[in-house]
């Protein structure tokens, strides 16, 4: 028993303590408050999946769109997520999704420590990857595209490596297919992993996939996109995702879709792993298949397209990042004066302790010490205040018109509420039962272009019974001195106005 426990504890070296702190860092810093404005109709739409025992088709939270076409493409992670609040609350919600985060940050470190970087190298980076793509951190079904998306390009690695089967590929993607749109990224990635290895074949280059590995994974990709289509929806969450991908209006006049902003810490990181390809390469000692170059430059270009791909573009291209970083360390080397080789300047160098310094149960112990109270401390310092719910109310309260959205339920009757964008999520959850309607919310595709459009214009022809803005809103000012329009609810947040002559 002995022995097993001074086994166990010499396993834990200073790479395992590297490791293990960074993945508890990430988690400690992706346990962010549950302000994302999307996370309460994801709420919304479970509850309304339970309650009724169906999946919509058409809309139902809105006056503006009421009866346009609803492709709930998240459904089955929006079941997964009320069932979390139902059991744990916001306090699970947010624990899940920090891990969700950080186990997409281990295979990151896996990916590039695939290609042989050195353990400090792969953490240095795999940090720097989280963080640029920490603009999507929060309790949002997105994030678990970036998961799968890690998890598809290490079976990949492993397929290529003859240790999986080919036809587990399908199964793969039918439930990311229920989980969120964006599973064509997956198909997109495996085809260019084919076209890739299909290319190093042709070539007859070092270590090229057999043929008939080749086929069997291309003929598991077009079983994938069959099998895809298996879903509420059928072929339109394909459509659906397409016409998100190619709107000029979402692109436009949505964060999240817009290119990284290069003044940001996660826009200038995004920077920095360019600049390691574009040196490593310069240094002309890369040698990547060409999957690896397909992945990483077809990836890049989505992720300067729009910033919520960037966590997708720094997994694909971890392999490349991996073997421009190992460029760049040994040009670094060759640089370091030349040590003199000869023997008798070798023994004059060589240091030999009387007792030589190997893993040791007595070291193993420091380093778990380590672990253990460096690991709390993070989590005490910053993840553990994030999954108080009195510490998640506050965060709401100051973010969103908590205050507002009391005042317009103590009305007592469905209304018709023109919103402000981001609060249309947090209407829908807390007033959709009773009946109420909000002008939009952040499903914006089922709006399509008029109604956003009309939004963004505020056009006057929406005829609400009730305005809630931000109370720093321009507009609030105008409708204060609009006889049409008087005030029911103010504070730091929100400020709601009611139609004047407006029963309760």
């Amino acid at each position: 028993m002995r022995s097993a426990a001074a086994a166990a504890l010499r396993r834990v070296t200073s790479t395992v303590v590297l490791s293990w702190l960074l993945f508890t860092a990430i988690f400690s810093m992706a346990a962010v408050p549950p302000l994302d404005p999307d996370l309460w109709w994801h709420l919304a739409n479970g509850r309304l999946m339970l309650s009724s025992g169906s999946i919509p088709q058409v809309d139902a939270y809105s006056f503006s769109a009421a009866g346009h076409p609803w492709v709930m493409h998240e459904w089955l992670a929006d079941l997964a997520m009320y069932g979390l609040f139902q059991r744990g609350g916001l306090p699970w919600l947010v624990a899940v999704f920090a891990g969700i985060v950080t186990a997409a940050a281990i295979c990151l470190y896996l990916l590039l420590r695939r290609t042989g970087l050195p353990p400090a190298a792969a953490a240095a980076l795999t940090l720097v990857g989280a963080l640029a793509g920490s603009t999507a951190w929060g309790a949002r079904p997105q994030l678990l595209n970036v998961l799968f998306c890690g998890l598809l390009l290490l079976g990949l690695i492993e397929y290529r490596a003859g240790r999986l089967h080919a036809w587990m590929l399908p199964p793969f993607i039918w439930l990311w297919a229920n989980l969120h749109s964006a599973f064509l990224v997956g198909v997109i990635i495996s085809s260019l992993f084919v076209a890739g290895e299909a290319f190093d074949t042709w070539r007859s280059r070092e270590g090229r996939m057999p043929r008939r590995r080749l086929t069997a994974l291309t003929g598991a990709i077009a079983a994938s996109g069959v099998l895809a289509v298996v879903n509420p929806y059928g072929i339109q969450t394909v459509i659906f995702s397409l016409g998100t991908l190619t709107s000029p209006l979402i692109q436009n006049n949505i964060q999240e879709w817009a290119s990284p902003d290069f003044h940001s810490m996660a826009g200038l990181l995004v920077e920095g792993i360019v600049f390691l390809l574009l040196a490593g390469l310069a240094t002309g000692r890369v040698r990547a298949s060409t999957s690896e170059w397909l992945l990483a430059f077809a990836l890049l270009y989505l992720a300067l397209a729009s910033q919520r791909h960037v966590p997708l573009f720094v997994l694909a291209a971890a392999p490349l990042m991996g073997r421009c970083g190992q460029a760049l360390l040994s040009l670094a080397g060759s640089m370091l004066p030349p040590v003199d080789r000869r023997p008798a300047a070798q023994a004059a160098l060589r240091w030999r302790p009387a007792r030589p310094i190997g893993p040791s149960g007595t070291l193993g112990v420091i380093n778990l010490a380590l672990l253990i109270v460096v690991g709390t401390g993070m989590i005490a310092y910053r993840a553990e205040p994030n999954l108080r719910p009195a510490t998640e109310a506050a965060a709401i309260s100051a973010a969103l018109p908590v205050q507002a959205t009391d005042a317009l339920a103590r009305l007592g009757r469905p209304l018709k509420v023109f919103n402000y964008y981001d609060y249309g999520g947090y209407l829908v959850w807390r007033l959709f039962p009773n009946g109420t309607r909000v002008y939009i919310d952040g499903r914006v595709e089922v709006y399509g272009p008029e109604v956003f459009s009309r939004y963004l214009r505020v056009s006057s022809q929406s005829h609400p019974d009730a305005i809630v803005l931000p109370s720093a809103h321009p507009l609030v000012g105008i409708l204060q001195q609009d006889s049409d329009w008087t005030l029911l609810s103010q504070d730091g947040v929100a400020t709601v106005f009611t139609r004047v002559g407006f029963a309760p």
